[in-house]
């Protein structure tokens, strides 16, 4: 497993309120190759705590799970058991179903590191072990028969399974438009305006952030993020334009998203997923924050704690 220390590459979906709430067999995530099915209150375990991860110099973090009691657990999510379900990304689905239901841990321990070592059979759920599972964030998550390894979203079986689209990067003449529209908005300029300097405040050693391109059976958009430090704070800036299929195609600003509609800070975009056929689509987004639950999705690391389910 890579580990980026002091920086955390991690994962999300861009959040804006939808017109109707997403259901959750529509949309789960994964973590530790498990279905997140919903967070869930601390007591609904039960018997001993087994620990998943023991925390160390590299990743501090510590994973434990525990079996639950059905009777604390509502039935509306009991119901998962044995559920089929799909998992995908940008490739070919996978197909699972959930075989058992259990609690999901994760934490940061201010214990020692040492005192996790060799923790490897169940430990009683007194003393230490049980203060550092009630101070943990629990899931109620579904163990699954196949790993799916590499995935992101799962969804029931039953529905259709959503078209999603690659991040692939603009050059040339498209990608300088977008930029000079991107840096004319009235969002961009407000935040030049609190930088209080003559240079952009997305600008960066490397020159600008790559301009993106998201192409979904019938819909073409272009997407522009940037970050940047802004006074005591970070800022950040999303714009998203439908781009046409002309020779010299045409910009349809679609979407801008600046600071407040987001938890954490994003760093870049990775797929678009159109849930409903719709047209409005989800991003998943990358983000430098390190906390929350960490889960190795090829070399990079996600934030399920960060995750917003809602379009774009």
């Amino acid at each position: 497993m890579r580990f980026l220390p002091w920086l955390v590459v991690a994962s999300a979906v861009a959040y804006a309120q939808p017109s109707v709430p997403i259901a959750p067999d529509e949309l789960r995530y994964m973590l530790l190759e498990r279905v997140v099915i919903a967070d869930a209150q601390r007591n609904w375990g039960a018997g001993p705590i087994t620990v998943k991860h023991v925390p160390s110099e590299r990743d501090t973090r510590l994973w434990m799970t525990r079996e639950i009691d059905p009777r604390r657990v509502p039935a509306a999510v009991r119901a998962w058991q044995n559920r089929k379900l799909v998992a995908g990304s940008d490739s070919p689905p996978c197909n699972t179903e959930v075989t058992e239901l259990r609690l999901l841990a994760v934490t940061e321990t201010e214990s020692e590191l040492g005192f996790w070592s060799g923790a490897i059979d169940p430990l009683p759920a007194r003393g230490a072990v049980l203060a550092t599972w009630n101070a943990s964030h629990v899931w109620l998550v579904g163990e699954l028969s196949n790993d799916c390894p590499g995935k992101i979203w799962l969804r029931a079986a039953d529905r259709k399974l959503p078209a999603t689209a690659a991040a692939s990067v603009v050059s040339g003449p498209l990608r300088e438009r977008v930029l000079d529209a991107f840096r004319a908005l009235p969002a961009y300029r407000a935040v030049q305006n609190r930088a209080h300097g003559a240079r952009p405040w997305d600008a960066s050693d490397y020159g600008p952030y790559p301009v993106l391109r998201f192409d979904l059976p019938g819909l073409h958009l272009v997407a522009h993020l940037a970050t940047g430090h802004v006074g005591r704070s970070d800022a950040w800036l999303l714009a998203v334009w439908e781009v046409s299929d002309a020779a010299q195609p045409e910009l349809a600003l679609r979407r801008v998203a600046t600071t407040a509609a987001l938890p954490r800070v994003p760093f870049s975009l990775d797929l678009a997923i159109d849930l409903r056929g719709d047209g409005r689509v989800l991003f998943i987004y990358e983000t430098r924050d390190s906390r929350g639950a960490l889960y190795e999705l090829g070399d990079q690391l996600v934030d399920v704690a960060a995750l917003r389910l809602a379009t774009k």
